[in-house]
């Protein structure tokens, strides 16, 4: 089934006022990490806060739009409306490498935009969809793996993201849906075999496009979930689709929004629409959702602070346990985590494998696994152990540790639990995996 993908698209007056706007200041996407004084001020003003106004047309299209014109629409409309795009951003990366991009000609919108790395043959692809508030940037190391692999990768831009995190703020579920299945199926007609990839938001996308179908294409070959959106951890999450629907009530959290690939501040209806998409797979539908024999391969922490990592076990549970199931043995939960806290949520039968950590490895440097961190490798060089970024707005209300956390030569690293806020503060939140090269052992195995 077709479905009409609505994309607001700005006209060139507005791109020329995006440029100039990313040139009234001197920093590249680095360096505004590292003025702790602009970052007040931009987070006291708004001043990335809002995309760029604009008269704008709507563009259609179904799954008969070319991918790589999607592409160059989606591109389009980061230059349009996102004040950091023309902001440079001297970088490189896996993906940057295989475009054989020059680092210091780059701005952001080269880094946030939509991608695909293509070998010389359609045999087989993996579709990567981020989660809410990220871009594309967010796969950057692993698509860099997977082609490597011999894999055709693609990203998508999901709808109110990549520009500011005001267009958030007037999105809707249905609009993500649509992106999600476009991809998707535009994948399948494209190559003869499909891995479908999500994080978080992401993974819901995914797990909503199969589960509620009664068939789907035998081109499918694996699923792969980094802390798939399955339950809100806030038990106050049901609360956002009211208050974002108060007149002038807009943002749950206002930050800097200095971090080029992700937006910083939260409106409630962003959190409204995914709590919204994640009602739609919960334990209590179960009953009614379709599954299908395609291998799973979940990644997840425990003491994620964003989504109920339980949740997220339990689905990986009701799948593997569907009858019609042949591929059992290739499903996998790889669990940063406690075992005894994993397992009697799963199958007795069900794969799990706990990452060791030796006293002298990264891993023993952090206070354990944040939501934010599965998919990036320690040697991002905007995440990763020397990345200048630091994600610290747990500390809003707290403008001390706020600053602390932005400014202390050496701060803590971890999952922002109470219990680790408490007693390891100012801690800044984990934005890298340090058994990043134990996951890709696994992945290998996965998609062999």
């Amino acid at each position: 089934m077709k479905h009409t993908i609505k994309c607001m698209f700005t006209a060139l007056a507005l791109l020329l006022a995006a440029n100039v706007h990313a040139e009234q200041d001197p920093y590249n996407c680095l360096t505004i990490n590292q003025d702790f004084n602009h970052i007040i001020q931009a987070k006291k003003h708004g001043l990335y806060r809002e995309a760029m106004q604009s008269s704008s047309a709507q563009y259609q299209f179904d799954q008969t739009l070319a991918f790589s014109e999607y592409l160059n629409i989606s591109k389009a409309l980061i230059e349009a409306r996102n004040p950091h795009a023309q902001r440079p951003c001297p970088i490189s990366t896996p993906v940057t490498q295989v475009q054989q991009r020059v680092p210091h000609a780059q701005v952001v919108s080269d880094l946030i935009a939509p991608f695909e790395l293509r070998q010389p043959n359609n045999h087989k692809a993996i579709l990567l969809i981020h989660g809410l508030t990220d871009s594309p940037y967010l796969f950057h190391d692993l698509a860099g793996y997977f082609y490597q692999q011999g894999f055709n990768v693609r990203t998508i831009l999901l709808p109110g993201h990549g520009t500011a995190p005001s267009d958030l703020a007037h999105i809707k579920m249905t609009q993500w849906q649509h992106s999600a299945e476009y991809a998707i199926e535009r994948t399948l007609t494209d190559f003869e075999q499909v891995y479908l990839g999500g994080f978080s938001t992401g993974g819901a996308l995914i797990f909503d496009y199969l589960m509620y179908q009664a068939q789907v294409s035998d081109k499918i070959k694996g699923l792969l979930m980094w802390s798939p959106a399955s339950q809100a951890k806030s038990e106050q999450a049901w609360l956002a689709k009211y208050v974002a629907a108060i007149p002038f009530v807009t943002w749950l959290d206002k930050d800097a929004d200095v971090d080029f690939a992700k937006y910083e501040s939260f409106s409630f209806n962003a959190g409204a629409q995914v709590y919204s998409l994640m009602n739609r797979i919960e334990e209590k539908q179960f009953n009614t959702l379709n599954r299908h024999d395609i291998p799973l391969l979940l990644i997840a922490s425990e003491v994620d602070q964003t989504i109920e990592t339980r949740a997220s076990l339990k689905l990986a549970k009701f799948w593997y346990q569907n009858p019609d199931r042949r591929s059992q043995k290739q499903d996998k939960v790889i669990y940063y985590g406690q075992r005894d806290k994993a397992q009697p949520l799963l199958d007795t039968q069900q794969a799990l494998v706990i990452p060791s950590c030796k006293q002298t490895s990264l891993c023993a440097q952090v206070k354990e696994i944040a939501h934010t961190s599965p998919t990036n490798s320690p040697s991002n060089p905007h995440y990763g152990v020397d990345g200048v970024y630091r994600n610290c707005g747990h500390y809003l209300s707290k403008p001390d540790l706020y600053q602390a956390c932005k400014t202390q030569e050496q701060v803590n690293v971890g999952e922002t639990t109470a219990d680790n806020i408490q007693a390891f503060s100012p801690i800044k939140r984990l934005t890298f995996n340090p058994y990043y090269p134990h996951m890709l052992a696994s992945i290998g195995e996965f998609i062999q």
